[in-house]
């Protein structure tokens, strides 16, 4: 996970740099302004993935959460094999008196 991390935040980087640079060759600004915009960009950038991987996470959680509980299929499926284990049950018990 922390090398998909790293590699998204390479790749905005280098967007980032792509973006700023045309502007660069328009006019001379300071390397001092461009470093704080690309860090306010990637500022930027990083809430934003930070905000949308702490969503994800609360949605898995929730996911996980309602994987635990037994659902109307697994109930009605015990409820098959209790009465398939009475049938077996019954079934040897008649075989034996006749």
């Amino acid at each position: 996970m922390r090398g998909i991390k790293q590699l998204i935040l390479t790749g905005l980087t280098l967007g980032v740099l792509v973006l700023i640079t045309p502007s660069a060759w328009a006019e001379e600004p300071s390397a001092e302004s461009d470093c704080k915009a690309i860090i306010t960009l990637l500022n930027e950038q990083n809430s934003k993935f930070s905000g949308d991987t702490r969503r994800i996470q609360r949605e898995i959680a929730a996911l996980r959460a309602d994987l635990d509980k037994p659902g109307f299929k697994d109930v009605v499926a015990g409820i098959g094999y209790i009465l398939g284990l009475f049938g077996v049950a019954a079934f040897v018990a008649a075989r034996r008196k006749g």
